[in-house]
């Protein structure tokens, strides 16, 4: 039995201790708490479109933090959560539609993954061993998969991952996320994952990574963003949605975002389109400075690459570092239909 607790310091200044006295309770922290579904997380240059001023501000600070938790984003598909469902006590599997609003798709045997998922071969494949070899224990968990066991070569999206050694396990996933609360319908998400929960027919990738160095340039960057949010008129939350599709569609055509041709097209303050390059470079910067813990080689195209990106959380919010120019622009002209 080992002990474990939750700092205060680096956790977000959470005021929760736990300590741990049964091993099916360790968890790895390298995440944290988000009150919603793990859906969908933000790039911190858009925090700029949808929050305006603050937003910048806040997300500053949140680049500034020294006490951040960092998980790696695995490029795989489907997004598995299964686990013991609290209302009922019956171990699941399924895909996020397990918490949609009107036809929730929980599967607790194979008859219900062919009745909610049958006209997708691929989804239900995967969900039939996934029923089979996942781990049984308490809690509900979410992952990314990445592949049928007995290979060294696994390309689930756009990214193929390269192992040293053959996988002898039946499934390569990649597990981040764990969920409290006794209805699924209101569960919180934590991204960290129980360090214990290691199985003979599973190999569960390891998803941390380490902030090994930090550029001086970064302070440097912060300090000129600050000071060009004084002279930058911002927008609401509602014609800041249609921004960012704007912007995304440079990021489709794998061209850098023009600030001058995004003011004439929106007709907003030069300066916002400024400011979010300037943050992208500050990520850039951060991005070059972290270092995944997993022995496994990343390609495009045949080409080494680095890992889609990482979750970052600390006091002022949670965000994705993505290299959107790279991995952005292949995602969006790769899409796959995982539903």
């Amino acid at each position: 039995k080992r002990t474990q607790k939750r700092d205060n310091t680096v956790f977000g200044g959470c005021d929760y201790i736990k300590t741990v006295t049964n091993p099916l309770d360790l968890w790895v922290l390298v995440g944290y708490y988000i009150i919603m579904k793990n859906t969908h997380l933000e790039h911190p240059e858009d925090a700029i479109f949808n929050n305006g001023k603050q937003g910048a501000i806040d997300v500053l600070k949140w680049f500034a933090a020294k006490n951040s938790t960092l998980s790696v984003k695995y490029d795989g598909a489907p997004a598995i959560v299964w686990g013991i469902n609290p209302e009922n006590n019956k171990f699941f599997v399924g895909t996020k539609s397990v918490f949609n609003k009107v036809k929730v798709k929980i599967n607790y045997t194979h008859s219900d993954i062919e009745l909610n998922h049958g006209s997708n071969a691929k989804v239900a494949s995967i969900l039939h061993l996934c029923l089979e070899k996942l781990p049984k224990v308490t809690g509900v968990y979410q992952g990314d998969w990445i592949g049928y066991g007995g290979s060294t070569e696994y390309k689930p999206n756009t990214i193929t991952y390269k192992f040293d050694r053959r996988v002898y396990q039946d499934i390569v996933f990649a597990a981040h996320t764990t969920y409290h609360g006794d209805c699924m319908k209101d569960m919180s998400a934590e991204f960290a994952f129980p360090d214990n929960l290691h199985t003979l027919d599973v190999k569960l990738l390891d998803t941390a990574c380490d902030i090994k160095r930090r550029k001086l340039r970064i302070g440097v960057l912060i300090a000129l963003a600050k000071v060009l949010i004084r002279f930058t008129s911002f927008t609401d939350e509602t014609i800041g949605k249609h921004v960012k599709v704007t912007v995304n569609s440079y990021i489709r055509r794998g061209v850098t975002p023009d600030p001058q041709k995004l003011a004439e097209e929106t007709g907003l303050d030069v300066n916002l389109f400024h400011l979010y390059l300037l943050l992208m470079d500050i990520k850039h910067h951060l991005l070059d400075g972290i270092v995944a813990r997993e022995n496994v080689t990343c390609l495009i195209d045949d080409k080494v690459c680095a890992h889609e990106g990482f979750v970052m959380s600390n006091d002022y919010g949670t965000y994705k570092l993505v290299d959107r120019e790279t991995f952005s622009y292949y995602n969006f002209n790769n899409r796959k239909d995982w539903k």
